[in-house]
């Protein structure tokens, strides 16, 4: 792929938005000169031959206001052309990768100190480019150990071959990138960091992304594979991928076995077409049948005693959440939302504008994660410090958002949609919530019953085609009060405005608030209203629970509170993060020595 100056680029007119135009690098070479093969995008900065697959970048360094900047290595990665002979001779012998695919990748050797073995080694080196820019570093030492630029700008490797292409493979590793160039396949990416789902190399690479239209998955065949297959296919949507199996265990693999091309040619489809036979739900049938029900989302701490057993939600299903006014359920939705990410390690994006500021509404979740209070020591429990906040906001960071409109945008249903849609693809998420229904306006046309109806029913048609859960937030109409005086408990075909809100949702739960007098400290009542299904629990069951106001928690009837900190495991790290001191670059000359260690799974670099 031959990647020219984007100053070379002539158009007529303004240099704005998409055009087309001859190529600099064949054009003068054909017979028809003033073919127009070159596409180019003024809008992304990008440009693709049709002819000779010529591609160009406009400066890569420019940064939009409120772009993360990255601290990019230095560009003098052209000084490290030549390779030894023993990274050669492995490369070709062990993963039958010819030295001119190593060449044509800008594959590099350098020494470079690994924090796993805290000393300096050889390593051979992935250079990640976006157009001529080198933007990150990853080296890999002759027992796998792993480590990257630092500060280096996240993307998936190999992005510049995206440019022009209407499929693209995703690969779990460089090497099977290398391994699928030797087969013939040269439009494929691979995930940076391994079988690891990360925010940042999915923003980075979106706009080269967008513009494609089928996605090939060929990630590892393991249970590691299978899983970021499916969050690859959740992001990018089912609809626009397919998927591999590898005989072996990876690209690489059949390569050496010899069986990369019959694994390339059985491409098999993601059942989401509306119409599936036996062959689409055999995975799923046998999955049944050696597990038994399916599995749903149910909380198994002490402190909500048993409600798993009353309630529980699974992925493809939308939850109303109905209560009076001022009763809590708020309160205790973001609870449930904080707990179903610690167990469940699910992304959550709440929309919620009656919680603004949301620097504010944040602290909300900040105290409940933290098990503090967030503005001053309440009842002998001190109020969270400085580490606290830093910590949350590293364990809330890639599970946590808050989504809303701009200054003075009102936000309306096809608003709400696309954006979730946007957020499914850049940040994976797969449990949305909507706080609450009143807020948000209906579109043009649609009105009263007829409005409401056709919203539910694209709620839960977005929950099924995506797989995702919505959590959905709707406010009762007037309640009656009964003999004692006091409001009863509503139902779903309470909610204001439609039955729908019962007959289309498949869950749904009231939070009912008994006040405080002198004869009872107060308590929070917990009713299923509806469950899908009845594995997921027991419609008319109740959990009483007693709410803790230092750290703004609930705990069942009878479970004394009891400190503990979510944000205190499971931390999301990314794997080749260096966090030691940067240690300069050192050239190693061509064919130096290797120093070889007498361990059986060590490689020569």
């Amino acid at each position: 792929m031959e990647i020219f100056d984007w100053e070379q680029i002539e158009v007529n007119g303004s240099r704005t938005g998409e055009k087309v135009t001859t190529c600099p690098v064949c054009s003068h070479t054909r017979k028809k000169k003033k073919d127009k093969c070159l596409s180019v995008s003024f809008t992304l900065g990008k440009a693709f031959c049709h002819h000779c697959g010529a591609v160009s970048f406009e400066d890569e360094n420019r940064q939009a206001k409120g772009v993360k900047v990255y601290e990019l290595p230095n560009q003098d990665w052209r000084n490290y052309t030549a390779l030894s002979d023993g990274l050669v001779k492995w490369c070709e012998d062990k993963r039958r990768i010819k030295q001119s695919t190593l060449m044509h990748f800008g594959i590099t050797e350098e020494k470079q100190y690994i924090p796993q073995t805290q000393k300096e080694a050889n390593c051979i080196v992935f250079n990640y480019f976006e157009g001529q820019t080198l933007i990150n570093k990853k080296y890999r030492d002759g027992k796998k150990n792993f480590t990257q630029s630092k500060g280096g700008k996240p993307m998936f490797y190999n992005i510049n071959s995206v440019v022009g292409s209407e499929r693209v493979y995703i690969v779990e590793g460089e090497f099977d990138v290398l391994a699928m160039f030797e087969a013939g396949v040269k439009n494929v990416v691979s995930l940076p960091s391994g079988a690891n789902d990360n925010d940042d190399y999915w923003t980075n690479s979106k706009d080269y992304l967008n513009e494609v239209k089928e996605f090939i998955i060929a990630v590892d065949n393991d249970d590691k594979g299978l899983l970021i297959r499916e969050k690859i296919a959740h992001r990018l949507g089912k609809y626009r991928c397919k998927f591999i199996e590898w005989k072996g265990k990876d690209a690489n693999d059949d390569l050496l076995s010899g069986d990369i091309q019959t694994s390339l040619s059985n491409e098999q489809k993601f059942p989401v077409d509306g119409t599936f036979s036996f062959s689409d739900l055999r995975g799923g049938i046998y999955d049944l049948y050696n597990s038994g029900i399916p599995k749903t989302m149910s909380l198994t701490k002490n402190c909500f005693n048993g409600l798993g057993n009353v309630f529980s939600t699974m992925r493809g299903q939308l939850t109303v959440v109905t209560g009076i006014p001022s009763h809590g359920k708020s309160n205790f939705l973001e609870w449930y939302l904080l707990n179903l990410i610690d167990e469940h390690e699910v992304k959550v994006s709440v929309f919620s504008p009656e919680h603004n500021p949301m620097e504010l509404h944040m602290t909300n979740f900040m105290q409940k994660a933290i098990g503090k209070p967030f503005f001053g020591d309440v009842d002998g429990v001190k109020k969270i410090d400085s580490e606290d906040i830093e910590r949350f906001g590293k364990w809330s960071e890639g599970r946590l958002y808050l989504t809303g409109g701009g200054a003075g945008e009102v936000v309306d249903w096809d608003w709400l949609f696309d954006k979730f849609k946007e957020q499914i693809f850049t940040f994976g998420i797969d449990v949305f919530v909507i706080d609450a229904w009143n807020k948000v306006q209906m579109p043009k046309g649609l009105s009263g019953k007829e409005g409401i109806d056709t919203i539910l029913t694209r709620i839960t048609a977005f929950c099924q085609q995506n797989n995702v859960q919505v959590f959905l937030v709707a406010h009762p109409t007037k309640m009656r009060k009964n003999d004692n005086g006091k409001y009863e408990l509503p139902q779903l075909y309470d909610v204001s405005g439609s039955a729908d809100f019962r007959n289309q949702t498949h869950n749904g739960f009231s939070v009912y608030r008994h006040f405080a007098d002198e004869n009872d400290e107060g308590s929070t009542d917990f009713f299923n209203l509806k469950t899908k299904f009845s594995f997921q629990g027991e419609i008319n069951a109740s959990v009483k629970f007693r709410y803790h106001i230092p750290t703004a928690r609930y705990y069942a009837d009878g479970c004394a509170p009891y400190m503990f900190d979510l944000t205190k495991k499971g931390e999301i790290e990314p794997i080749d993060y260096n966090p030691n001191e940067y240690i300069e670059q050192k050239k190693i000359e061509p064919n130096e020595d290797f120093d070889f260690d007498n361990t059986p799974e060590s490689v020569p670099f």
